[in-house]
Order: C-alpha cells, then sequence, then structure tokens
C-alpha cells in the first residue's frame, strides 16, 4: 500500500501563486513559500528540485485548467455557438479559478519563467499552446470555410481578444467582474463574428 502524500503539490503551488499575485515576483522564494505552505524547504526541493520548476508547474497548471472548457467549447456541432461558447468559457474560468485567471492576467510566461528547465518540462513548455492553436484553426475553418490570416484574425479577437481584453482590467487590479459583463461579451462576440470578414 502506497504511503499517503504528506504535502500535496497544489499545497506548493498554491501557496506560491498567492505570494505571486499578492506581491510580486520576488516574493515567491523557496523559503517564502515553505512559510506560506507549511512544507519544509526540503519537502519543496525534493518535490520540484529548483525554484524555476515550481514556477513553471504552477504557470502550467494554470494554462492547462483555462484551456480545458475553452477547447472543449469549440467541440460545439454549431460554428458560431462553438466561438461564443469559447468566449464566455474565458468568463466562466475567472469565476472559477480566480486566482489562476489573476496569475496568467498579471505576468507574462516570460517574466515568471526565466530559465526554462531542460528535459521533458521544456518540451511541454514549448508544446503548452498546441491544442487551442489547433482548436482555433478547426473553428476558423468552420466558421469561415478557410483559415488564412484574417480569418484567424477574426476568430481570435472573438474568442480570445475580447474575453481576454473585457476581463483583464478586473483581474490585475484584483476587482470582482461585473455580473452584466458575461452577457455583454456574448453581444460583442456575436457582433464580430456576424459582420463580414
Amino acid at each position: 500500500m502506497p504511503r499517503p502524500v504528506l504535502h500535496p503539490t497544489d499545497t506548493m503551488l498554491d501557496a506560491a501563486r498567492e505570494l505571486l499575485i499578492q506581491n510580486g515576483t520576488r516574493a515567491a522564494t523557496i523559503t517564502a513559500i515553505a512559510e506560506a505552505s507549511g512544507v519544509p524547504v526540503g519537502s519543496i526541493y525534493h518535490r520540484f528540485g529548483s525554484l524555476d520548476t515550481l514556477i513553471a508547474k504552477l504557470w502550467m497548471r494554470a494554462v492547462y485548467r483555462s484551456q480545458a472548457s475553452f477547447v472543449a467549447a469549440m467541440e460545439h456541432p454549431d460554428a458560431i455557438e462553438a466561438a461564443v461558447t469559447a468566449a464566455l468559457s474565458i468568463v466562466d474560468f475567472c469565476g472559477q479559478h480566480p486566482s489562476d485567471a489573476r496569475l496568467l492576467a498579471s505576468f507574462g510566461r516570460e517574466e515568471l519563467i526565466a530559465t526554462t528547465p531542460a528535459g521533458v518540462l521544456a518540451d511541454e513548455l514549448a508544446e503548452l499552446n498546441r491544442p487551442v492553436e489547433r482548436a482555433v484553426t478547426t473553428l476558423t475553418e468552420r466558421l469561415y470555410g478557410k483559415n488564412t490570416r484574417r480569418a484567424l484574425d477574426r476568430t481570435m479577437l472573438a474568442v480570445f481578444d475580447l474575453p481576454y481584453g473585457a476581463t483583464k482590467r478586473y483581474l490585475v487590479g484584483d476587482r470582482k467582474l461585473p455580473s452584466r459583463l458575461r452577457h455583454d461579451l456574448e453581444v460583442a462576440v456575436r457582433a464580430v463574428l456576424n459582420s463580414p470578414l
């Protein structure tokens, strides 16, 4: 029988995330993460090997969480509804995972991951956005019958740029999203999708 995990990985990642979003990149040291999580420094090093690896894992966890419903939404049988649902999934993600959403809105990958770990983790980071890229390309073809640069730009405006822009200032300012934001975003996304290409 395997031994129970004494210090769950998510406990350490959650502590690092809160240090980052509350106090900035310099606040997330191994010592500070240990103090905030209640996990011994040695256990953190044993689990991750380095601070860079821990932060990379934290970033990837947030990205995977944000991508899950976004990519799934694009499987809707109607292309317009797939695009609208994908755009709205970004607002829903902000409600379901507010700290992860705030992390992604507040920091660029390069700010957090200064030194990309080598090996499997580097490969995983390099491939991180491929599922979204493939899903957007497929959706563009469904919407417009082609995946020209203009068609791809229109799709990205509808499903990513509008919802990201609509939520970012609230997330960065640590403010609650307005109750009508989801409705207003849907109106804007449908207007973009229904305008001539």
